[in-house]
């Protein structure tokens, strides 16, 4: 619906008819039996249309009551949206450009910075928030609860919360989200699945993401591929439906199989190991996982992916060859193994790249 940036008072409908039938105020003030103050007040939207009002004006103009009333209702409604727009105008520099990109391109707004009240509108009640306290006090909250940023706060890293939010929520109007929110999760039943999700991930393709989103939802975890903003820093995250479904959320943007494989399985030790309720930031720079948990994770998918050994087989190979044949033994992805020597600078970064696959970056699962 088409909106505007003024509001038609339904007087100056009443006006228009004075004029053309060369009446004065106070001819229409004796018409309607109201006092020529009372009508100059209806005329400029001082005085309310009433249901009384509106049956004089439908005997004397013509228009229907309702249709006065109409008029009256839609005045005031958008007096109200223009006073609300024109406050909520002060949080437009409060939403992180990136993320007003990308609730565009979500179709969420039309929205331009020569409308700010009406693009924080729009922000707001793309998040279901009804005003900018509501919507502040939504992340605060998280950040000591269900919606846990520590991670954020540990890393000193940089993801505004405006576009980190709207990228959360774009994922809650996928089907995926929708089906998960009647799932059951089984933490046994994921353990007994750790085997079969890893020996899929050894051999990547297109259908590997969808193979492990259907593997990952008979035991009740979520997982789904979210195209992000631009220069988003996360490759991937953990969080919960209600605290009682897991949902592992990835960018795709590094949509490399060993990026993504060991996302996953970082992600997969924060829902196996970590409180229920906790969110878990997964970021393109190592250096930004410093807390235990994150090391903790870490260690979880080294062992699932690796064995026992770890990465030690690896050591000391550098030619694509070697990497392959000791991958195919260990039974991982060999992209999987470049991404950790990489890591460790056991491997120069210019080396192993054509063992990475690439990865289709969404899915509908």
């Amino acid at each position: 619906m088409t909106t505007t940036n003024y509001a038609v008072a339904p007087g100056e409908y009443l006006e228009e008819w004075i004029e053309d039938n060369g009446l004065s105020q106070q001819g229409a003030a004796d018409r309607l039996g109201y006092s020529r103050k009372h009508v100059n007040e209806i005329v400029n939207g001082r005085a309310p249309v009433t249901a009384d009002t509106a049956a004089r004006l439908q005997r004397v103009v013509g228009i229907p009551a309702d249709a006065w009333l109409r008029y009256e209702s839609a005045y005031r409604a958008d007096l109200a949206r223009i006073a609300d727009e024109e406050h909520l105008a002060d949080h437009f520099d409060d939403i992180h450009p990136s993320a007003a990109t990308y609730l565009r391109s979500l179709g969420a707004t039309t929205a331009t910075k020569r409308e700010p009240g009406r693009f924080v509108s729009d922000f707001l009640a793309f998040h279901r928030c009804g005003t900018w306290d509501a919507y502040t006090h939504m992340h605060d909250s998280a950040t000591r609860g269900d919606y846990a940023l520590a991670a954020l706060t540990e890393s000193n890293a940089t993801v505004d919360s405006t576009v980190l939010s709207t990228w959360l929520r774009a994922a809650e109007f996928s089907e995926s989200f929708e089906r998960g929110r009647s799932l059951s999760y089984a933490p046994d039943q994921l353990e007994a699945a750790l085997p079969t999700l890893r020996q899929r991930a050894a051999t990547p393709d297109d259908r590997m993401l969808l193979d492990i989103a259907a593997m990952l939802e008979d035991v009740g975890v979520v997982f789904m591929v979210v195209p992000p903003p631009a220069n988003f820093p996360l490759l991937g995250m953990t969080r919960w439906i209600d605290k009682r479904v897991p949902v592992i959320q990835q960018t795709g943007r590094w949509g490399k199989d060993g990026f993504a494989i060991w996302t996953l399985f970082h992600e997969l030790g924060h829902v196996l190991n970590d409180p229920r309720g906790e969110m878990h930031l997964e970021y393109r720079t190592e250096k930004k996982r410093t807390s235990a948990a994150e090391k903790l994770a870490n260690t979880f998918a080294m062992q699932v992916l690796f064995g026992e050994n770890g990465l030690e087989p690896f050591r000391g190979l550098s030619a694509d060859r070697e990497i392959s044949r000791r991958a195919a033994e260990v039974g991982v992805a060999p992209g999987v193994a470049v991404h950790q020597m990489h890591r460790k600078r056991w491997l120069p970064y210019d080396y192993g790249n054509r063992l990475f696959v690439e990865l289709s970056g969404t899915f509908n699962a």
